[in-house]
């Protein structure tokens, strides 16, 4: 779906305020965080050891750290979501998946949003449920936006925060 498409959805009076796709900036630091953590557990499972030994625990710990997260899924999230755009509007976040329907996210259900892991943001609903963000470019200030986009469209003290 491109701008065109998306403004032809947009319900009366909600105008588009910001528009991103996933991070290869913050992909490679999430990915990044994974090897390190891995390498330095490879290390500290080698203290006592020769230094070849140490050597050698080193691309064991990188070959590893890859293999759990193409495990755990890690490098799906990437697969599935290169594609997607997330639209947030005064009203809404539409979220633009490249092969399937458009979803629409009111902000009005947002209770609260949650940086941790520090690479995603979780959103919390007032139902409950959570839909995670995956992989922004910079978090912090796509959180803060959507956080002032939500005061703006609800009165104050609607939302928990």
């Amino acid at each position: 779906m491109i701008d065109a498409d998306l403004k032809a959805d947009l319900m009366p009076g909600e105008t588009l305020l910001h528009s991103w796709t996933i991070s290869g900036r913050s992909f490679f630091i999430r990915m990044g965080t994974f090897v390190a953590v891995s390498v330095v557990l490879g290390q500290l499972a080698s203290i006592g050891q020769s230094l070849s030994i140490k050597l050698l625990a080193l691309p064991g710990a990188v070959l590893f750290g890859l293999f759990c997260m193409w495990m755990f899924g890690e490098l799906d999230i990437w697969m599935r979501n290169r594609k997607t755009t997330w639209h947030l509007t005064n009203r809404a976040i539409h979220i633009v998946p490249d092969d399937d329907l458009p979803s629409r996210l009111p902000l009005a259900e947002i209770k609260r949003i949650n940086r941790f892991p520090f690479w995603s943001l979780v959103i919390r609903l007032n139902s409950g449920t959570a839909t995670t963000l995956p992989i922004p470019p910079d978090p912090k200030a796509l959180r803060d936006r959507i956080m002032q986009a939500c005061k703006n469209a609800q009165p104050q003290g609607r939302h928990d925060r």
